[in-house]
């Protein structure tokens, strides 16, 4: 591995996605995103991804340090303040889906939207997607790209009103699951950042 080379130091927002499970992944880090992934909007503060391995100590009687450490399993989330206070939003956050069903948001006669929560148990996981290039662009740094297949919002969702510059927001923290014939996620780098 090369060391000390400038152009792997990278910072930036990028933009957040999201789209039905099973849908087509992107393959490369500035090809188009695939129809059916849609673009979240602002954020507050950029987004996190964790992933936390669960490590276990095998002890001794004998010993004050563990002799072992094992990993029994491991969590991630994507976590991330929706800034734009859409319906569509909302009900992502509250695990309605992208398409929610005639239960979980309708129109009224005026014209203005209602949501509701869907019913426990008919919550609908989806797909998560980052990209690095802002706002959904072309031009920037292509330097990555996640995927992460199967997510269900298990945060709380909270808005706060508050005067000043304080903006409402829909705070989501997306655990990760392990779809039936994949992991969990996929991260897509360039050659550059290969080592």
């Amino acid at each position: 591995m090369t060391s000390f080379n400038s152009s792997r130091v990278k910072v930036g927002v990028g933009t957040l996605y999201a789209a039905p499970l099973a849908s087509t992944e992107p393959t490369s880090v500035t090809a188009a995103w695939p129809s059916a992934w849609q673009a979240l909007g602002y954020t507050d503060v950029g987004s996190t991804f964790d992933i936390t391995p669960d490590v276990v100590d095998v002890m001794v009687e004998e010993e004050y340090w563990p002799v072992a450490s094992n990993v029994q399993g491991y969590k991630g989330t994507v976590k991330f303040n929706l800034a734009e206070v859409t319906a569509s939003n909302l009900v992502i956050a509250l695990n309605g889906g992208l398409t929610p069903s005639a239960a979980v948001q309708g129109t009224n006669t005026d014209g203005s939207i209602w949501v509701e929560p869907p019913d426990v148990g008919l919550e609908v996981k989806i797909m998560l997607g980052w990209d690095a290039l802002p706002k959904g662009g072309v031009a920037g740094d292509a330097f990555g790209r996640y995927i992460f297949r199967q997510c269900l919002q298990s945060g709380a969702v909270s808005e706060t009103h508050r005067k000043g510059n304080n903006k409402l927001m829909y705070a989501c923290s997306f655990m990760l699951l392990k779809p039936p014939t994949q992991e969990p996620f996929r991260a897509i780098l360039p050659a550059i950042l290969a080592s």
